[in-house]
């Protein structure tokens, strides 16, 4: 298997490393690929491959042909492969199972190193084990940004990779094209560089040798992240609350799209956008009409630029209509009609009020997807509810109700994508109630004004962003006056 040169140079994302494993050839060729569980708050419930971050200990491991950030990797890879899978690459009789089951148990628990079974085993390991099948940069709406090569490696005859459950909750050999035909259907949902891979692997040998070109491919000619069939995402940078910094655009259906929450009005990114648009109209797939989720600036930036360039209608609720021109709004429950393509692609509206009182999100029945603005963000973040346009318990109401309905993926404007989403939603109605609980037992007898308070409620926020946490404290506190459970005195506010 092959290479690239070996490298050392400045990181300035996470260093981490991937393995495809491989077994067949020809049309028999299968990749082993896993979900991911959904206690990560990372894309939960998305398909992966076998892998994860270099670790300091991975320095020590002992290995052939390589040297620096390369060698590094390397070593990443051949432990991950075996903590996330179980299989030693390279070595077709690494010792008996039950052995092998008990040190990998240890080596989770963190009572033994790699390169000390490596040496106990004797195990060598060589960077020609691993052909090399390019490397990916995480875009920029994920919180955290990783720096990752892709390996492809066969697995010896005689071992079978197991997943544990963990970060993964399970893992099983698919053939290529079968796997990118779920993609399709709206059964899977995977990051672009599992797509890409994907599409290598279904041509075979030739597609293995050429993988490593496969993060430029996936750029060309504008980068397009599909993380599932329909559902193209488009990170913009725009200046939303810390820590986010950008806001996910989104184009949704085929034939027909919509465009949900074009937010940067910045030439640049607008250019970066039309060439998105540009290059799946090249696909035959045709800007319908824009739709907005609420009228905050970084939702709506680009919305002007869209309509004159296109000539689309925008779409929005009546309370972000006084604001922002439309051509027409959507209430509760209407429904925006697109052309079908490979299935159904009718968006139903959803009026979820709480973070702004005409925030609209849009549900894809067909795949339980839903387009959720700032009702939800990726990962374990919550949004600020800010009154008097924030309302909490219109906020919690609009979360129970979601929890009602049949969604599976989470496909928010900050943040990464993710499945898991009922549980999400449950997370995130456990969360506020919890930071309920809190306010009630920062209040006393004797009034204090907000500020004295958020110490006690929000003990667990860094201070820096003390000043954003007032305002949810704020929407707490008029929920629980409305309930008769606080009293306000001016400025200030006790417990009743």
């Amino acid at each position: 298997m092959t290479h690239p040169p070996t490298t050392t140079r400045a990181r300035p994302h996470r260093a981490s490393a991937v393995v495809v494993l491989v077994r067949g050839h020809g049309d028999g060729l299968q990749v082993y690929w896993a979900r991911r569980s959904d206690a990560v708050s990372f894309m939960p419930g998305f398909r992966a491959f076998i892998g994860g971050t270099v670790d300091p200990d991975d320095a020590d491991l002992p290995l052939e042909g390589a040297s620096g950030d390369r060698a590094l990797e390397l070593a990443c890879a051949f432990r991950e492969t075996f903590e996330e899978a179980g299989v030693v690459i390279g070595h077709a009789h690494p010792g008996e199972r039950a052995v092998l089951e008990a040190e990998r148990a240890a080596l989770l628990a963190g009572t033994v190193r790699f390169s000390e079974l490596a040496a106990r085993h004797g195990w060598r390991f060589r960077a020609g084990m691993l052909h090399f099948g390019g490397r990916w940069i995480t875009p920029p709406f994920a919180p955290v940004r990783f720096d990752t090569p892709y390996f492809v490696a066969r697995v010896p005859d005689g071992q079978e990779p197991t997943v544990h459950a963990g970060e993964l909750a399970e893992g099983e050999w698919v053939r290529p094209v079968a796997a990118l035909e779920r993609w399709q259907q709206g059964y899977e949902a995977f990051a672009a560089p599992i797509l890409y891979t994907l599409i290598g692997l279904a041509h075979g040998e030739e597609g293995i040798a050429r993988l490593h070109e496969a993060p430029a491919a996936s750029a060309a000619p504008v980068q397009r992240i599909e993380l599932m069939w329909g559902f193209v995402l488009h990170p913009m940078a725009t200046r939303p609350l810390p820590p986010a910094t950008h806001t996910n655009a989104y184009l949704v259906g085929e034939p027909e799209m919509a465009l949900v929450d074009p937010g940067a009005g910045e030439p640049a990114e607008l250019e970066r956008l039309f060439a998105v648009i540009d290059a799946l109209q090249h696909d035959r797939r045709r800007l319908k009409l824009v739709l907005v989720t609420h009228d905050h600036p970084d939702h709506v930036g680009g919305v002007e630029a869209v309509r004159a360039r296109y000539g689309v209608p925008v779409a929005a609720h009546a309370e972000t209509a006084k604001r922002l021109r439309c051509d027409f709004t959507l209430a509760d429950d209407d429904w925006v009609p697109l052309v079908p393509g490979v299935g159904d692609w009718g968006l139903r509206v959803l009026h979820t009020p709480g973070h702004h009182p005409g925030h609209l999100c849009f549900l894809h029945p067909r795949t339980g997807a839903l387009l959720t603005g700032d009702h939800i963000p990726g990962g374990r973040g919550t949004v600020i509810i800010d009154p008097p346009e924030g309302d909490m318990t219109a906020y919690l109401d609009s979360l129970r109700r979601l929890e009602t309905l049949p969604i599976t993926r989470l496909f928010p404007a900050h943040g990464g994508p993710q499945g898991a989403a009922l549980a999400r939603v449950r997370q995130l109605i456990a969360h506020r109630l919890e930071r309920e609980a809190k306010v009630l037992g920062a209040l006393g007898a004797e009034p204090r004004p907000v500020a004295a308070l958020v110490g006690g409620a929000y003990d667990d926020t860094p201070k820096e962003l003390w000043r954003y946490a007032e305002r949810s404290l704020l929407a707490h506190l008029i929920k629980l006056e409305r309930e008769g459970r606080a009293v306000r005195e001016g400025e200030k506010w006790r417990l009743a």
